[in-house]
């Protein structure tokens, strides 16, 4: 892997961070940010590091010229669902602000089904770097037999 796309993955994965710290610091403050993060920790892990990894494969098959749609979207799906397990790890402290906004609906739902939301966004980040390092492993190897599920992905 080149420098440019572990940059890459480091950078977006950092953003993912900061987009978590601020959402939950804004709506909520940060003594409940700390404790938060805290307590999901392990989630928050996951979904951050999935989602560099799976960037900073997907930039470096972009290098090799590796423009396949199965690729770009893995890059659009796990992309999406890091950014939606996230919000929904936090969102649910919208609901302070939900009489202003009006959506206390949603923020009750996010908050009952914020855990299968992350763990729905760590499985399909899981998918994402799957797709994305099979590609990057088969444009590497371009002789090697892998099978049907091999080249399926």
């Amino acid at each position: 892997m080149t420098g440019r796309s572990i940059r890459s993955g480091l950078l977006a994965g950092s953003g993912l961070a900061a987009f978590y710290v601020i959402v939950v610091g804004w709506a909520s403050g940060v003594q409940h940010l700390a404790t938060q993060a805290r307590s999901d920790w392990v989630y928050l892990t996951l979904i951050v590091a999935g989602f560099g990894t799976q960037i900073a494969l997907l930039v470096e098959l972009r290098h090799r010229r590796s423009q396949r749609p199965a690729d770009q979207a893995a890059a659009g799906a796990g992309a999406g669902a890091s950014a939606i397990s996230m919000v929904a790890c936090c969102a649910h402290h919208i609901a302070d602000l939900a009489p202003i906004i009006g959506i206390s609906g949603a923020a009750a739902f996010l908050t009952d089904y914020r855990v299968p939301f992350m763990v729905v966004g760590i499985a399909i980040n899981a998918v994402g770097v799957t797709v994305a390092g099979r590609r990057l492993w088969h444009e590497s190897h371009p002789h090697t037999s892998g099978g049907a599920l091999w080249h399926a992905a």
